[in-house]
């Protein structure tokens, strides 16, 4: 199930970032987390500009996590390749679907197709959305990734990437580890929450920070 009400193709992407860039460019510099994850900041929040990855078992849930307070607060959320979210997920992290679309760059399914149209597509949806969560292709190129990073910083935007970031050079890692799940009795039950050591590091998180995260399941 795909996560958004709609889902757009990229070249129709440029013509709603458009529509939406007056409201979704007139934020604060710092968008809000919770507090769970404020501890993992210094500046107790996200930075615009800035880009992020989530590595580990739980990624896409802990990117979920970390966006859906900024986006009850009004931002407005790209997926970009990321088939794997859906509506009850987000629902459960109490991400606001009216504010959320989900974008694919490669309909046909050809990853190197995807690697030619990913900084295109990051690069038009900057222009309208506070916050990208995506995926970087294994083949995309060093230059095409300076390009997309310049572009998220004169937009402020914050991009989270799940798993392995490849040739780009994220401000911070967020990697969680250490799942405990609750609610399975002996034989019994069902899996209804989750809790995950998540450790923050990188050249903008000075140190490095741990905090626990309790997931719904």
């Amino acid at each position: 199930m795909e996560l958004a009400v709609d889902r757009v193709e990229p070249d129709q992407l440029a013509a709603l970032a458009e529509r939406m860039s007056p409201l979704a460019m007139a934020g604060e510099r710092i968008l809000p987390v919770s507090e769970a994850f404020a501890d993992l900041f210094a500046e107790r929040g996200l930075v615009r500009g800035r880009t992020l990855a989530c590595s580990g078992p739980a990624a896409t849930s802990l990117a979920l996590a970390l966006v859906a307070p900024a986006v009850t607060a009004g931002s407005w959320l790209a997926t970009i390749d990321v088939p794997t979210v859906g509506l009850d997920a987000a629902c459960e992290f109490g991400v606001a679907l009216e504010r959320v679309v989900a974008v694919r760059t490669n309909p046909s399914g050809r990853e190197s197709e995807r690697a030619d149209r990913w900084p295109d597509v990051v690069a038009a949806a900057a222009d309208g959305f506070d916050l990208l969560i995506t995926r970087v292709p294994v083949d995309v190129s060093p230059a095409a990734v300076r390009k997309v990073t310049t572009r998220l910083r004169q937009r402020d935007v914050v991009m989270v990437v799940l798993g392995d970031p490849g040739v780009l050079s994220c401000d911070g890692v967020l990697a969680a580890g250490g799942a405990h799940w609750t609610g399975l009795g002996d034989g019994y039950g069902h899996l209804q929450r989750r809790r995950l050591l998540v450790e923050a590091s990188g050249r903008r998180l000075h140190g490095r920070r741990r905090c626990r995260l309790a997931l719904p399941g």
